[in-house]
């Protein structure tokens, strides 16, 4: 029981979201932007914006679009706040189910 209680901690601890994330998610509130974009606006590395990004959209609370202007790249906006929030419920929820699946075949 220790280990699915362990594996839940990490699993629940990847819904954290850094200072870093709350700002791009809020700026990206706003308007759509470009990694690079947000790097600017936010003065921080565009390789940590990049991976900020890939956890906010792991978790649902940003959405991209693949663009043509002349280059190929993505363009970032943030769902509305109730959209990416029933997002992380509805994720934290499958993360429990599966939990409580495993936690059931131990007994």
């Amino acid at each position: 029981m220790e280990d699915i209680l362990k594996a839940l901690t990490v699993a629940i601890g990847k819904f954290e979201l850094t200072g870093s994330e709350i700002r791009i998610y809020s700026l990206l509130l706003n308007e759509q932007l470009t990694p690079r974009q947000i790097s600017k606006k936010l003065g921080l590395s565009e390789r940590i914006v990049r991976e900020k990004l890939k956890h906010l959209l792991e978790l649902g609370l940003i959405e991209r679009e693949l663009i043509n202007r002349g280059w190929l790249g993505y363009i970032y906006r943030a769902r509305a706040p109730k959209e990416g929030l029933e997002s992380l419920l509805s994720k934290m929820e499958e993360i429990i189910k599966s939990f409580e699946r495993e936690a059931k075949g131990m007994l």
